[in-house]
């Protein structure tokens, strides 16, 4: 089917958001590298945290299965983040190549203008920035909480198991450890003595020539690998010795109990309804700004997601011979500089140095208004994007004014 029956194939007219074939084809256009986008950014994000957890962790002796615990809970974070670039990303991608391919000549002379492109791309923002306030006002509370309450139980029991060489370690209940010498990098080791008093008076010996500590992911408990040693018990009565020589042993070690994990109760980990709740009757200790700040800042994120086709239909149309890379270099440095920006105003909220107003919704309305006008500039002239359009301008103006500066110059002088 050519350009000019796609825009035109569509039966259905009931209005500019209908399912028509022209509309099914735009979002084609658009989700193929909107997906990639979002993948691609989403695994940058989490492998570099992966990096710094299992640095953390499994060199330590934690288990694998607790790092993918820990990422898991990372991704509502992380799309947060990635979806307004992907979105932007999918957008300019699908409109450069709408351009390029000479397919945006095609839907004008069949009377398609950009704003009726931009339709199907806006009820897909609509649709995204929706995902975005579930992920923001919801998803990403809980898992945020989940996340800090993992990390803390994790790290409370790697400080458990770090038993040092020569030194007498009791921290496993009422085992009492020693070891002669720790290698591979505190997996193994040489030379194990464990000495126990039951409640009942037995006194339990342990040793062995090796072992090797594992974490048992369900509890975060430590299940102790023995090699090769002997195991004394000496009843309270002082009766007969019992001696068990064995090849292997697994010693279960219930971990000395760390405090609980404080509740949910920061600004970050408190769902949308329950920091309305606490913008009205203040129940937990934190400060009303910071409450105003994290409303203001998921809002604001929210509803910028909104606005990102319209910017990358802007910044995405490009002549046949025209400069693309100009667009798509200033697409990406302005969503980085709104991205950081917003985190700078942020926290200077939440130092209650600043209202939100002035530091999150000014940036979030240069950004819409930006956008806007850039929609404008290339709607009038949709051959090109806007930086390209604005770049064009200025080269004329700098070229007519040295043509007028020459000119002067070759102006006879008075006699």
């Amino acid at each position: 089917m050519t350009v000019t029956g796609i825009a035109t194939g569509g039966k259905d007219r009931r209005g500019p958001l209908s399912a028509t074939v022209f509309d099914r084809y735009v979002l084609a256009r658009t989700l193929m590298p909107l997906s990639a986008a979002l993948l691609i950014a989403l695994l940058a994000l989490l492998l570099e945290r992966m990096v710094r957890i299992m640095d953390m962790l499994v060199n330590q002796g934690g288990p694998i299965v607790l790092v993918l615990k820990l990422l898991a809970n990372l991704v509502p974070h992380y799309l947060g983040v990635a979806l307004p670039l992907a979105l932007f990303l999918g957008v300019m991608i699908a409109a450069t190549r709408l351009s390029a391919d000479g397919e945006l000549d095609g839907l004008q002379s069949s009377g398609i203008s950009l704003n009726r492109l931009l339709w199907p791309l806006l009820g897909l923002s609509f649709m995204l920035s929706l995902a975005m306030f579930a992920t923001t006002g919801w998803l990403q509370p809980h898992t945020r909480y989940q996340y800090r309450a993992l990390l803390y139980v994790a790290t409370s029991s790697m400080v458990d198991l770090a038993i040092e060489k020569g030194a007498t370690f009791n921290r496993f209940g009422d085992y009492t450890i020693v070891v002669d010498d720790i290698v591979d990098r505190g997996l193994t080791l040489k030379g194990v003595f464990i000495h126990k008093v039951t409640p009942e008076g037995v006194v339990e010996i342990m040793t062995a020539q090796s072992g090797t500590a594992a974490r048992v992911p369900e509890d975060f408990s430590v299940l102790l690998k023995l090699r090769d040693g002997r195991r004394l018990d000496t009843p309270a009565d002082a009766g007969r010795l019992s001696v068990l020589s064995f090849d292997r042993l697994d010693l279960p070690l219930e971990l000395t109990g760390a405090a609980a994990f404080r509740p949910r109760n920061a600004e970050r980990e408190l769902t949308l309804p329950e920091l309305f709740g606490q913008a009205r009757e203040r129940t937990l200790d934190v400060k009303p700004y910071r409450i105003r700040t994290e409303i203001h800042a998921r809002l604001v994120r929210t509803i910028s997601t909104f606005f990102m086709p319209i910017l990358g239909l802007a910044l995405g149309l490009a002549a046949p011979r025209g400069q693309r890379v100009a667009g798509v270099a200033f697409g990406i440095a302005l969503i980085a500089i709104f991205h950081y920006g917003l985190n700078f105003g942020e926290k200077a909220a939440d130092l209650g140095k600043v209202s939100p107003i002035v530091s999150l919704w000014l940036p979030f309305l240069g950004m819409a208004g930006l956008a806007v006008w850039a929609f404008r500039v290339v709607a009038e002239s949709p051959r090109d994007n806007a930086i390209s359009i604005m770049l064009g301008a200025i080269d004329r103006r700098r070229r007519d004014a040295m043509a007028a500066l020459r000119a002067l110059g070759r102006r006879p002088g008075r006699a």
